[in-house]
C-alpha cells in the first residue's frame, strides 16, 4: 500500500514538472510571436497603428492565466499596404525637393507627421504687404500640385520678425501674418489644387522666430511662411 501512494506521489510530482515544463516553452513562443510581430510592425513606421496593435495583443495576452494559449491574428496586408502609402508619399516629397532645389528661398523638410515646406518672404511678399508676387505663383503650384495627389492636410502660417508695423490695413505683425497666411490658402483653394477642408491658416506674429532677431539675416529669415502637411490621422493638429 505505502509503495503504491509513493508510486502514484513520484507520478504526480513528475506530471508537475511536465507541466512547468510546457507552461514555459507556452510563454517562450508568445513572447517570441510578439517579438517578431512588433519588429515587423516597426518596419512600417507607424507609430500610431502600432501603439493600436501592441495595446490590442497585450489585451489578448494580459488577462490569460500562466501557460494557456491564445491566436492572434496577424494580416500582413494592411502593414504592407501601409508601407507602400508611405513610400510613395516619401516619394512625392522627394520629388518635390528636387523640383524646389533651384530655388533658395524655398526649403522642404520632412518631418514625422509628413514635411514643411519653408518659404521666406521675400519670395512670396513684398515688405510690409500680404499680396502674392506673381513670381511665386509658380512654386506654389508646384507645391500644389503634389498635395492634390496625397492625402495631406495643410496648415500654413505666417511668421514675421520683431520689426513693428503699424498700418491702416496691418495694425501689427499679427494681422500682416494671418493676411499672408489666408492669402497662400486661398491660392490653394483658387487654383483647384487643394480641396478647402484640407487647409487652415494661422499667422504668429513675430512670437515664433526660428533665430534671435539680433541681426539683418536672422530677421529675414524669421519672415517666413511655412506650409506644414500633415497625415490624415493627425488632422487635428491643424486646428491647433
Amino acid at each position: 500500500m505505502n509503495n503504491d501512494r509513493k508510486k502514484n506521489k513520484k507520478e504526480e510530482i513528475q506530471q508537475e514538472e511536465e507541466a512547468k515544463w510546457l507552461t514555459t516553452f507556452n510563454d517562450l513562443m508568445t513572447l517570441l510571436l510578439t517579438f517578431f510581430v512588433l519588429l515587423f510592425s516597426m518596419s512600417s513606421l507607424d507609430f500610431k497603428k502600432m501603439k493600436t496593435f501592441q495595446n490590442s495583443l497585450q489585451s489578448a495576452l494580459g488577462i490569460l492565466e500562466a501557460g494557456k494559449m491564445t491566436q492572434v491574428e496577424i494580416r500582413p496586408f494592411e502593414v504592407e499596404s501601409l508601407a507602400e502609402e508611405m513610400l510613395a508619399e516619401k516619394k512625392n516629397i522627394d520629388e518635390l525637393k528636387d523640383e524646389l532645389a533651384s530655388e533658395s528661398s524655398i526649403e522642404v523638410a520632412a518631418t514625422q507627421e509628413g514635411a514643411i515646406i519653408t518659404f521666406k518672404d521675400t519670395l512670396l511678399f513684398d515688405s510690409g504687404k500680404a499680396s502674392i508676387n506673381s513670381a511665386a505663383l509658380p512654386f506654389l503650384d508646384k507645391v500644389g500640385a503634389m498635395i492634390k495627389k496625397t492625402k495631406y492636410y495643410v496648415r500654413v502660417e505666417g511668421h514675421t520678425d520683431d520689426t513693428p508695423i503699424n498700418t491702416k490695413r496691418f495694425p501689427s505683425n499679427w494681422e500682416l501674418s494671418t493676411a499672408r497666411a489666408v492669402n497662400v490658402v486661398k491660392h490653394f483653394v483658387e487654383s483647384g489644387k487643394v480641396v478647402p477642408q484640407r487647409m487652415s491658416a494661422a499667422g504668429y506674429g513675430e512670437s515664433k522666430p526660428l533665430f534671435s532677431n539680433d541681426t539683418r539675416d536672422h530677421k529675414a529669415r524669421n519672415r517666413r511662411v511655412e506650409i506644414t502637411l500633415i497625415k490624415e490621422e493627425d488632422r487635428a493638429k491643424c486646428q491647433k
